[in-house]
């Protein structure tokens, strides 16, 4: 098969790090378990992904003009993919037209269906006018979790056996957090005095900032405990509500922002935190309390949506629409010993059970499957349950 894959936002550190997450990895584990298919990788930042083509003879970087997606997807890419007579594309959301492909869609999660408001008028309307039919019309659906395809499939009608679960993983963290300590990265000056709790993620409506400052306020008054709080990331919109609630806050002064943090940056803050708190309203996955689980980080996440299935007994859990909920969980994390010592050793376990290997057989399968005589999914694609 010659297959396309869209890689765009590799290298672009955009407001949806998850997906550069997953195709990044997901490409880099094909190539590694497959050396008969041809592999033409659309890419907008090529140094990004050199060194994962280099030495691969059935790979190339294919740096489509112009760079925007507005052209690219219905456009440039269809062309492309005619003139190179490719078999199968596979992009993340919004199916190309008139490729002539079979087709395979990423849908991460329906995020932009449940919480408009975490996006711009012009991307909400993208996604909901493009998504659906893209879903109906797509050969493949690929999603995160069991969860994010039942919701998928519950939307939009789809049948069940059109969506399949390519987990994301977490073995990359693993390689980052064994990096990180044979160069002692927490050697250095740091930014914030430690202890600290600490977030990373978009700072946007749906992460739950408001709840989440309030509690630690609460806490941090009713305790008087030394930690401060850092969240990290980019700014996104619709957060009148978090910059009107801060200044009120008793205890704004240990609340930091300290914005985009490099790979080595944030392995460097990861190792140092007491805990990671992730309440979010809403996921398909969750990927950073398993970045956190990876560095030895006891963490707190919601119990709605993704998370129960994706981490199990692992973490401790949180009402997030409750900041009584969301300080008393918090509060339970930092002061008892014996709690943070068994979710540190079961987090580690939980994390090593997700790997990117894994994930890239289930998506080989699925491709195979498409060009069966039967058009039966693979055996393999049974496989992608939670670990």
């Amino acid at each position: 098969m010659k297959i396309g894959i869209d890689a765009h936002g590799i290298g672009g550190h955009s407001f949806a790090p998850g997906n550069e997450t997953y195709f990044g990895n997901l490409i880099r584990e094909l190539l590694a378990i497959d050396s008969e298919n041809e592999y033409h990788i659309f890419v907008n930042h090529p140094a990004a992904m050199a060194a994962t083509v280099q030495g691969r003879a059935n790979a190339r970087l294919v740096a489509l003009k112009p760079r925007s997606q507005w052209i690219q997807r219905p456009f440039s890419l269809p062309v492309y993919a005619r003139t190179h007579g490719l078999d199968l594309v596979h992009v993340p959301f919004c199916r190309p037209p008139f490729t002539g492909a079979k087709t395979v869609v990423t849908v991460h999660d329906a995020n932009f269906e449940l919480f408009p408001q975490d996006f711009t008028t012009i991307e909400r309307w993208r996604l909901k006018l493009l998504v659906p039919g893209s879903c109906r019309q797509a050969d493949l659906i690929f999603t995160v979790s069991e969860y994010a395809k039942a919701e998928l499939c519950r939307l939009y009608n789809l049948p069940p056996q059109k969506v399949v679960v390519t987990y994301n993983a977490a073995d990359h963290f693993l390689d980052r957090a064994a990096a990180a300590a044979a160069s002692n990265q927490s050697a250095g000056p740091a930014r914030f005095a430690q202890p600290y709790v600490f977030f990373v993620g978009m700072i946007a409506p749906k992460k739950n900032l408001v709840r989440l400052v309030k509690a630690f306020d609460s806490i941090k008054s009713r305790r008087g405990l030394p930690h401060q709080l850092v969240i990290a990331g980019k700014w996104g919109w619709k957060n009148e509500e978090l910059t009107a609630v801060l200044p009120s806050l008793r205890h704004r002064e240990s609340i930091h922002f300290p914005g985009y943090l490099t790979p080595v940056e944030l392995d460097r803050f990861l190792r140092r935190a007491d805990a990671f708190v992730f309440p979010s309203l809403y996921e398909a996955f969750g990927i950073p309390p398993m970045e956190a689980q990876a560095f030895g980080v006891p963490v707190l996440v919601s119990d709605t949506t993704c998370f129960p299935e994706i981490y199990g007994n692992s973490a401790a859990y949180c009402d997030p629409y409750s900041v009584d909920s969301i300080a008393a969980a918090l509060e339970s994390l930092l002061l008892d010993p014996a709690k943070r010592s068994e979710l540190i050793a079961l987090g580690k376990k939980r994390v090593s059970q997700f790997r990117w290997n894994r994930t890239a057989r289930v998506a080989l399968a699925g491709y195979q499957s498409l060009f069966r005589k039967d058009r039966q999914p693979a055996p393999e694609l049974a496989g992608a349950r939670t670990p």
